[in-house]
């Protein structure tokens, strides 16, 4: 097990220190790697399914995409709980790279840029779904719309599927005698 250690400035003066158990850090990096090529997998199973319309996959893709997030939370609740300082701060993974021996800066470092990669990755897909989200409720509004304006036979919707009590007056009128 490799720590390295970063130090705070001691408000008494005397020195302190905490370590940070590099290869943890690196388990933990990693665990983030995973779960976030995962998160890539399940946007693009989320675009594929809307393009299928299926509620069934959706739904299942949703709970997955739950599960994983509440994965990285925790993942990274505990990669906090490892760096946070006696003053209650949190270091960036730059700063606390800067404390590293040479060998696990480079080995961080490499983790750092493929995680990053990959979110930016991830985000980018899910832009991609939320883009493809919207233009299908768009286009389930549209019809809705049109649906409700062939129903109105008494020209009471207008062809938004807005009432358009302008547009035509509805007389109606009900006989109540035996």
């Amino acid at each position: 097990m490799r720590l390295a250690t970063h130090a705070k400035p001691p408000a008494d003066g005397k020195a302190n220190a905490r370590a940070i158990d590099t290869d943890r850090l690196d388990n933990m990096l990693g665990q983030l790697e995973s779960e976030h090529v995962s998160l890539l997998d399940l946007a693009k199973a989320h675009k594929d399914a809307l393009t299928h319309a299926s509620v069934e996959e959706l739904n299942a893709i949703t709970m997955k995409t739950s599960e994983t997030l509440m994965r990285i939370a925790q993942i990274e609740d505990d990669r906090r709980a490892m760096i946070i300082s006696d003053n209650g701060s949190i270091a960036s993974l730059d700063q606390l790279m800067e404390k590293f021996d040479e060998g696990d800066r480079d080995r961080i470092g490499q983790r750092r840029t493929k995680l990053r990669e990959l979110i930016s990755r991830v985000k980018e897909e899910q832009d991609a779904v939320r883009l493809a989200s919207e233009n299908l409720a768009n286009h389930m509004r549209g019809l809705i719309k049109q649906v409700s304006a062939s129903l109105s036979h008494a020209g009471t919707y207008s062809r938004v599927g807005a009432v358009d009590p302008s547009r035509t007056q509805v007389v109606s009128s009900l006989d109540v005698v035996q």
